[in-house]
């Protein structure tokens, strides 16, 4: 201490280092560095002590200086408490209990190489072990083959204290031998694909896999099967199919694509609030694409568009996106702070705005609802579809009424009652996507006194919130139907035939034909017609329909407008005008097509009689008109040919075919809506393996659409 001129706190840690170095070679465990301290102050006070009287030569005074230089040869003793429980080799506890003895017995002669060995193995298999820890966070999961490496490591540290403790008669030992682990890998990829879409667990599949072995007669003790190994590899093969849909969707190399979004208010990973989740979706002909579903910490424009570009940016499609398809919702369609609007300023050029068409109609019907006044709401339910679901039992389904039971209601669809027949008839010969869709026809057939192509048939009521815009039409039809066995008043009555006749003569075909974008702008203009009709018959319904119809004139735009080129409806001698005025418009084409764009008619109420008399679509295209053509990529060659040619020209085939394609309902964004809910709160709560699992589930719901065995096992059978 006054060598190195340290107070004493500090000089007995430095004399307690030294220690130490010379204990850790002899690889007996010691006591905390502070008690060792503690333990050399008391020492160098017990020295200080005799230092003070080392003048006096009492007997006493001898004794005590005699004892300290006798203690000094002893062991300065630092080892733990439970030293000879912690040590696992017989010969260190001997050469501690020697050196704990008078006089010190014994010492360390050299490097013990056996040893030595040992603790070589050791540090080789903690390097492993950070390895493998270092892979699992940057993959977010292990390799499908290291299973079981702590299993084996902790196995491999026993065996070399085993054998360094007994290594001069290990031969002589037979020890245990343990049950061999099961090393093969059973997962494979379509197999944790199927797990994932079946919403099967890992403990699940624990029990799912060791059944089926059984009755493949498979030994289960050579597979790993448990959960950690199966949740190992589900998520490494979801991080690997994932890969893989992201590579195949480069190599499609599309010119351009139509992108969807639609927002759902779900839990978060972690359930203790709720967020927005936005699925992203792309289609371009023949294919469709999740690309995720990011959640949002709010519903508003800025927030929508700013995911929607991260995640268009994430796949390298910014300078692919030709059109947006959304719902009509203000966050969307905003003026100044839509998503729209701003998502198009991010991209810097103008884009096509495709509202969806469903969603237009809907809103339409559900004004019609409201007005109608059927029922008092006061919360998201509809109490006479409730009072009437409760009631199914009790009806008799062999005894329903149709409208020729009816005067008023006859007098209002008797002119077009078979032609809607005829339509329904031949919707329901196409292969609609939900079965509701088919309900919905089918009511009307036999609201009108046909017979559905399968028969009469009524389904149980289903769910009738208010947001089910479906339902309302399938519930209102069907208490018609069987009014005279439901107890209604007349005001119910009344306003069931006035939303019946609304669907039946207005809204059922438009409905249907609304998915078709080629037959967009010519539908909507005779949806007009249909409404201003409509008025001889309810002339307060047809103007509350019109007011929201026209405030959604999206595909009477500039660019949508051409669209009626390719309508098989439209006159030929129409198509060769609009075909001359687009020529007409050759020399405005390159200046146009980076200037802002007209998205979507303005129109007031009181101009739509005039409007309807306009040469319609003609009067609708402008110079910007022939931009669609540049936005993907057709050819106008075929503008130059009589229109009786156009479907002998390729380029007029081509161009059709992609627009034919083009989607205008966001059906699309649904399903990621519906497929988000699904799996929301299944296997994982970590954001990067969900996004993966979607992406999975969907890729196999693609591959696999139905449940036969043929479809199944179509890979097996090439």
């Amino acid at each position: 201490m006054r060598v190195v001129n340290l107070n004493l706190n500090d000089s007995s840690g430095l004399v307690a280092d030294e220690c130490l170095l010379f204990w850790k070679k002899a690889r007996i465990p010691t006591q905390y560095h502070c008690n060792i301290v503690r333990k050399i102050k008391n020492l160098y006070g017990k020295w200080r002590s005799l230092d003070k009287n080392k003048t006096r030569k009492s007997s006493t005074q001898q004794y005590n200086e005699k004892k300290f230089q006798n203690s000094l040869n002893n062991l300065f003793d630092i080892a733990h408490k439970d030293a000879f429980n912690i040590i696992k080799i017989e010969e260190d506890r001997q050469f501690l209990n020697l050196q704990r003895q008078e006089g010190r017995i014994g010492y360390m002669a050299g490097v013990d190489k056996k040893l030595c060995a040992v603790e070589e193995r050791r540090s080789e298999r903690e390097q492993r072990r950070e390895l493998l820890k270092q892979t699992n966070i940057d993959y977010g999961t292990g390799p499908s083959n290291s299973i079981d490496v702590e299993e084996s490591i902790t196995s491999d540290d026993e065996r070399d204290v085993h054998n360094s403790e007994d290594s001069d008669t290990c031969e002589s030992i037979t020890m245990p031998v343990k049950n061999k682990r099961g090393r093969k890998e059973i997962m494979t990829s379509r197999l944790a694909s199927a797990l994932d879409k079946c919403k099967v667990s890992d403990r699940d599949a624990v029990h799912l896999l060791i059944a089926c072995a059984e009755v493949f007669k498979v030994d289960v003790k050579d597979y790993a099967i448990n959960r950690s190994s199966i949740k190992r590899s589900r998520e490494s093969f979801r991080y690997q199919i994932s890969s893989e849909i992201k590579t195949a969707f480069y190599q499609l190399n599309l010119n351009s694509v139509v992108v969807h979004w639609d927002s759902k208010i779900l839990p978060n990973l972690t359930g203790t609030e709720n967020v927005d989740r936005l699925p992203v979706i792309i289609t371009a002909p023949n294919v469709e694409q999740l690309l995720g579903v990011p959640h949002l910490s709010s519903g508003t424009g800025k927030e929508i568009s700013s995911a929607v570009y991260d995640t268009l940016k994430d796949w390298h499609l910014l300078e692919k996106v030709q059109a947006f398809v959304f719902d009509t919702t203000a966050s969307n369609s905003g003026r100044l702070n839509g998503s729209c609007v701003l998502l198009e300023q991010m991209l810097n050029r103008p884009i096509l705005f495709l509202a969806c068409r469903h969603h237009i109609f809907e809103i339409i019907l559900q004004s019609v609802f409201s007005y109608s006044k059927l029922t008092i709401m006061s919360g998201p339910e509809i109490p006479i579809f409730k009072r009437f679901k409760n009631n199914w039992n009790q009806i008799d389904q062999s005894k329903f009424n149709t409208w020729v039971n009816d005067n008023e209601v006859k007098q209002i669809l008797h002119k077009i009652a078979d032609d809607v027949i005829v339509f329904c008839k031949d919707a329901l010969n196409q292969n609609l996507p939900r079965d509701d869709y088919k309900e919905f026809l089918e009511l009307v057939i036999i609201f009108l006194g046909g017979v559905p192509p399968k028969g009469i048939n009524f389904k149980r009521p289903g769910g009738y919130h208010l947001a089910r815009w479906m339902c309302k039409g399938i519930y209102c039809l069907k208490i018609y139907i069987f009014q005279e066995q439901f107890k209604m008043t007349k005001a119910e009555i009344s306003s069931l035939k006035t939303i019946c006749c609304f669907i039946v003569k207005c809204y059922i075909e438009f409905w249907f034909r609304s998915p078709n974008a080629i037959e967009a702008p010519y539908n909507d203009v005779l949806f007009l017609r249909k409404l201003v009709d409509y008025k001889s018959d309810d002339k307060q319904v047809a103007e509350l329909a019109m007011k929201k119809f026209i405030n959604h004139l999206w595909y009477l735009g500039e660019e949508t407008a051409c669209f009626s080129l390719f309508d098989d409806r439209i006159d030929n001698h129409v198509k060769k005008q609009m075909a001359k005025k687009l020529l007409e418009y050759d020399e405005f084409e390159d200046d146009e097509f980076n200037t802002e764009i007209q998205k979507k008619y303005v129109l007031k109420i009181g101009d739509v009689s005039q409007f309807l008399k306009q040469d319609l679509p003609l009067e609708l295209l402008t110079p910007k008109s022939k931009n669609i053509f540049r936005r993907f990529q057709l050819s106008t060659d075929f503008l130059y040919q009589n229109p009786e040619n156009w479907p002998n020209i390729e380029s007029y085939t081509k161009a059709k075919n992609i627009l034919h394609h083009l989607s205008v309902i966001n059906d699309a964004a649904e399903r990621g809506v519906k497929l988000m809910e699904d799996f929301n709160t299944k296997f994982t709560k970590n954001e990067n393996q969900k996004q993966y699992v979607l992406k999975v589930v969907q890729e196999y719901r693609k591959k696999y659409p139905s449940h036969s065995k043929d479809m199944l096992t179509k890979d097996a059978t090439k």
